[in-house]
């Protein structure tokens, strides 16, 4: 048994800081780095909401997930669009409401759409790290936009620069990150760590192309082996995404990860701790 997963968890908690924001040194497997997510992707909780990372939190994640769009412009507090927690263009998925939350106000959003699951609210970005900054947690955060604004990026890098962020984009994306980048790099005292993701669906990403961006890769959990172990011998941190059941958890510990992105934290300690 993994005994030391909960020995591990009070130090990890004091310096989770430097797994996102200082380049380590290459991790030849998985040391207990769990990323939930988006909180919780499960029947008793809805993805992206308040219960999830609650849930996520409660069960010792180390890394908290969320995917990041904007709303519609107007007369809410942020004038270029709230930032919320969605993975999807639109609400229809996880929602009574519909259409692109490009489309929406906050405002309308917060008043009238609730999760299906739970009937819950939808969550800000400010709200997410809020609850986590008050529990010491860092935050892994996907931009899903293909570009924004130059706006939008001083909005989305005063929001984050105080927390302990990664900041993750595919190569379709790029553009988005490095506006962002660009704000980060200018501060003496960013905090930012970045990571690239790819599914490699063509072709695996050479090592240079990942650092050119980042530290850190964000892979499909089906990479090669010899991939992920050319990316680590690079110091290049692997994160697997995305563990669903014990079947996906044995292919994930098989490439020998930095991390593992998961839908139920607690389902994955339960199968790492018996092995």
């Amino acid at each position: 048994m993994k005994c030391c997963f909960r020995v591990l968890a009070v130090v990890l908690a004091a310096a989770i800081a430097l797994i996102v924001v200082v380049p380590a040194v290459h991790a030849d497997s998985m040391d207990e780095v769990v990323v939930a997510h988006r909180g919780a992707k499960m029947s008793k909780y809805a993805e992206g909401t308040l219960p999830a990372y609650r849930y996520a939190v409660r069960n010792h994640a180390d890394l908290l997930d969320a995917d990041v769009r904007w709303t519609k412009d107007g007369p809410d507090r942020d004038s270029v669009g709230t930032m919320i927690i969605l993975h999807d263009a639109t609400l229809d998925r996880i929602t009574n409401c519909g259409g692109p939350i490009s489309e929406w106000r906050w405002s309308s959003i917060r008043a009238k759409c609730r999760t299906d699951v739970g009937g819950r609210r939808l969550m800000r970005l400010i709200d997410l790290l809020r609850y986590g900054n008050r529990l010491g947690k860092s935050f892994t955060l996907e931009i899903k936009l293909a570009s924004i604004t130059d706006a939008q990026a001083k909005q989305f890098w005063n929001t984050v620069k105080n927390s302990r962020v990664q900041l993750v984009a595919r190569a379709a994306r790029l553009a988005s990150l490095n506006k962002i980048k660009k704000l980060d790099e200018a501060d003496a005292s960013h905090r930012i760590s970045y990571a690239f993701s790819t599914r490699g669906r063509h072709g695996w990403p050479s090592v240079s192309a990942i650092k050119n961006t980042a530290s850190a890769v964000y892979a499909k959990l089906t990479i090669p082996v010899t991939v992920a172990r050319r990316y680590r011998q690079a110091n290049i941190k692997v994160f697997l995404s995305t563990g669903k059941n014990e079947a996906d958890y044995a292919k994930m510990m098989a490439r020998k990860p930095y991390a593992v992105v998961v839908n139920d934290v607690a389902q994955f300690e339960r199968w790492y701790d018996d092995q």
